[in-house]
């Protein structure tokens, strides 16, 4: 099975690239806090920002979060009390 790139790895990869998560964060004009929230659940915006910038699709770094054509896999959420 399939496994997201740890938030260490994506940190790391984007460091090499010459960027951080925190001046993405800031030139997207998201809170930094949102942005790495985004690192290890489903935030499709954050996720293409990073992927872009890392040069991968986003079903490669979060192949839990996408399928193989890039589509976001639907999401199962607890139901409200």
């Amino acid at each position: 099975m399939a496994v997201n790139w740890s938030r260490e790895k994506i940190l790391a990869s984007l460091r090499e690239k010459g960027t951080t998560a925190a001046a993405l964060a800031d030139q997207s004009g998201m809170s930094r806090f949102t942005f790495y929230k985004g690192l290890t659940t489903p935030y499709p915006k954050v996720q293409n920002l990073i992927a872009r910038s890392l040069g991968q699709p986003p079903q490669v770094i979060w192949p839990v979060f996408y399928d193989d054509c890039g589509q976001r896999r639907h999401v199962i959420r607890r139901k409200a009390a």
